[in-house]
């Protein structure tokens, strides 16, 4: 598949992704943009929405999500690092969690500072 037929494939599927977070309470939107040239996707996060939860550990293994905001409605725009691919090869996997990974760094470091516990696409 060339890059022009793999961008349109590529914008059906992905150019809006919705993820959820602490157990349905916490939901993130993702737009994803693939660059034909570059072969490389540049995503942001456009939403958070729901509750914001903070981890505390007791233990070496047990942790608990506290509330800490509820009804938050926010449109944001937070910058994700770009993700470079084979469009001969797509590797949605590894694409799926270069996002979670990213998300949960950007937003950990953003005025809306939540865990993310089991994030998952819907």
């Amino acid at each position: 598949m060339n890059k022009v037929e793999f961008k349109k494939n590529f914008d059906l599927g992905y150019e809006m992704i919705e993820f959820v977070a602490n157990y349905d309470e916490t939901t993130i939107r993702i737009k994803n943009h693939f660059s034909v040239p570059s072969s490389t996707i540049s995503s942001t996060i456009i939403k958070i929405e729901g509750s914001l939860y903070e981890e505390r550990r007791w233990g070496f293994i047990f942790s608990d999500l506290i509330e800490i905001a509820t009804n938050i409605n926010e449109e944001v725009q937070l910058e994700l690092d770009r993700f470079e691919i084979d469009t001969e090869d797509f590797d949605e996997e590894g694409f799926l969690a270069h996002l979670v990974n990213q998300a949960t760094l950007e937003i950990q470091n953003s005025e809306f500072s939540t865990a993310l516990k089991k994030m998952t696409i819907v």
